[in-house]
């Protein structure tokens, strides 16, 4: 046996006891201080990274958004209803290969130019 009458088996601590007797309370405040730091990061990553400028929904923005208009063209794309026949699928491969190449961009996707106002198609009057 041990020397020290304290931490003899089934005497635990003080310390311990209340652990136990708290543990699912303890799991709660765990998980929301969790929640808490992951919640911190995220917002220091979306303010960081520069996606905060890009965020045009925040209050404050409502001359942006009204500048930020779509393009007169209006795109009708593809019906969902109808018969799957060959010339529909034609039709939207048609569709798909035109838009796929309007999307292509000469730009490597990790570089900074991806984000640039040219290419997200920002700089158009």
């Amino acid at each position: 046996m041990s020397d020290h009458p304290h931490f003899a088996e089934g005497h635990d601590t003080i310390a311990i006891r209340t652990v136990r007797a708290h543990q699912f309370f303890s799991m709660v405040i765990l998980v929301i201080l969790i929640s808490l730091f992951l919640v911190y990061v995220a917002l220091s990553l979306y303010q960081s990274s520069g996606t905060l400028q890009l965020d045009l929904s925040r209050p404050g923005y409502d001359s942006a958004r009204q500048e930020a208009v779509k393009d007169k063209e209006v795109f009708n794309g593809f019906s969902g209803d109808g018969p799957i026949t060959k010339d529909t699928l034609n039709e939207f491969d048609t569709l798909y290969k035109k838009k796929a190449a309007e999307a292509l961009i000469e730009l490597d996707a990790f570089s900074g130019d991806a984000l640039s106002d040219s290419a997200l198609a920002l700089d158009r009057d």
